[in-house]
C-alpha cells in the first residue's frame, strides 16, 4: 500500500460536506434554514467561486463551528478520513486558532484561548485506530492587525512540537506590509519554526523577493513560475518547496483546465524547484478530491508523467517540517 503526504490541508476546508451537514442537523444549526437537504448544502458547498476572497468567506461558517468545545468531534473525523481513504501517513494541517475562539468573548479572553485551541486539537488527531502523524501550522492572517499575528505567532512558539510552522494566509491583500511578514516570519524561524506563505495564488504582486529570505516553502506560488520564472533561480538556491493544490485553482478561479499547469511543473522542474502536490481545502471541492486523485487528475492531464509520480511524492516527505523517518511505501 502507498502511504502520502499531505502538507497543505486547511482545517477549515477539510472534511467532506457530509461530515458538516451532520453535525448541523445535530445541533440544529440555523443554516438548515437555508439548506433543508444535504444536496443544496453540497452544492453550494462546493461550487466554483470567481474569486479567491469568495472562496475564503465560506471557510467562516467551519471556523465558526470548529470552536473549542466541537473540535474534537472536526479531529476525529479527518484523521480517520485521511488515513482510512487516503492513506496518509503523514498531514500537515493548518488553521488559525483566534478564528475558533469565542466570537462573543473580549478580544483579550480569545486571545487567551488559542492556546487551548492548539491543546484540544493536539489531544485529537492521535486517534489510535488511525495510525497518521499529524503536525500542525498556525495561520496567520493579512486581515488581521499586527498585534494579533503577533500573538499567534507567540502561540506557535509556545507548542512548538504539535506545532511545527506558522504560514501567512488569507486574501492576497496588503502588499505593501511585507517587511511586517518578514519580520515575523523571520522571528518564527529564529524561534525554531518553519515557514510557509500564500504567495502568488492568485497574481504575482504579493510576491516580494525579500519573502524568498525567511521562506522553507510557499503556498501554492504558481504564478512565480508562470509569470516571473525569472525567480525560479533564487527558490532553487534555497530549497523553497513549492505547495501545489491542483484542484484548488479551478474552484478559485485562478485557472481554467488542469493543463496550464504544464507550464508549471516543467519550468520548476528545469530551474531545480521542488513541487509538493497537496489538496488545500478537499472538502471544498468536487468529491471525490483526495490527494491521491490529485496525482491522478495531473497525470491524466499530462501535467506530469506516471514515471515522475514517485519523485514527487517522496517530495512531499523530504520537504515536511516534522517528519521523521518511517516507511513510505
Amino acid at each position: 500500500m502507498a502511504l502520502y503526504a499531505d502538507l497543505h490541508r486547511h482545517l477549515g476546508g477539510a472534511l467532506h460536506p457530509r461530515i458538516i451537514y451532520k453535525f448541523l442537523q445535530r445541533q440544529d444549526h440555523r443554516v438548515l434554514n437555508y439548506f433543508p437537504d444535504y444536496e443544496g448544502f453540497y452544492n453550494w458547498f462546493t461550487r466554483p467561486c470567481r474569486t479567491l476572497e469568495e472562496f475564503v468567506k465560506i471557510h467562516t461558517l467551519v471556523e465558526e463551528l470548529q470552536s473549542l468545545e466541537h473540535l474534537p468531534y472536526f479531529c476525529l473525523r479527518l484523521c480517520r478520513g485521511a488515513y482510512t481513504f487516503e492513506n496518509l501517513q503523514y498531514l500537515e494541517l493548518r488553521y488559525n486558532p483566534y478564528f475558533r475562539t469565542d466570537h462573543q468573548a473580549p478580544e483579550a479572553i480569545r486571545i487567551g484561548q488559542m492556546n487551548q485551541i492548539v491543546e484540544v486539537i493536539t489531544a485529537n488527531v492521535r486517534p489510535a485506530d488511525y495510525p497518521i502523524t499529524v503536525k500542525q501550522i498556525l495561520c496567520l492572517d493579512r486581515r488581521l492587525p499586527l498585534a494579533l499575528n503577533e500573538a499567534i505567532l507567540k502561540v506557535a512558539i509556545d507548542n512548538i512540537g504539535p506545532v511545527v510552522g506558522v504560514d501567512l494566509a488569507g486574501p492576497e491583500i496588503n502588499n505593501q506590509l511585507w517587511e511586517d511578514w518578514v519580520r515575523l516570519m523571520a522571528k518564527a524561524r529564529a524561534s525554531g519554526l518553519k515557514t510557509t506563505s500564500h504567495l502568488g495564488e492568485t497574481g504575482i504582486e504579493n510576491v516580494h523577493p525579500q519573502y524568498f529570505t525567511v521562506l522553507d516553502r510557499i503556498g501554492h506560488g504558481i504564478h512565480i513560475p508562470l509569470v516571473r520564472p525569472d525567480m525560479l533561480k533564487e527558490l532553487a538556491k534555497r530549497q523553497i518547496t513549492l505547495e501545489v493544490c491542483p484542484t484548488s485553482y479551478r474552484q478559485t478561479g485562478v485557472l481554467k483546465d488542469f493543463s496550464e499547469l504544464r507550464t508549471v511543473f516543467s519550468r520548476c522542474k528545469e530551474a531545480g524547484v521542488a513541487i509538493a502536490v497537496c489538496t488545500d481545502n478537499p472538502g471544498r471541492n468536487p468529491a471525490p478530491c483526495t490527494l491521491p486523485g490529485e496525482y491522478e487528475r495531473l497525470i491524466d492531464h499530462d501535467v506530469i508523467d506516471f514515471s515522475e509520480l514517485k519523485a514527487i511524492q517522496n517530495e512531499a516527505f523530504r520537504s515536511a517540517f516534522g517528519f521523521v523517518g518511517g516507511n513510505r511505501t
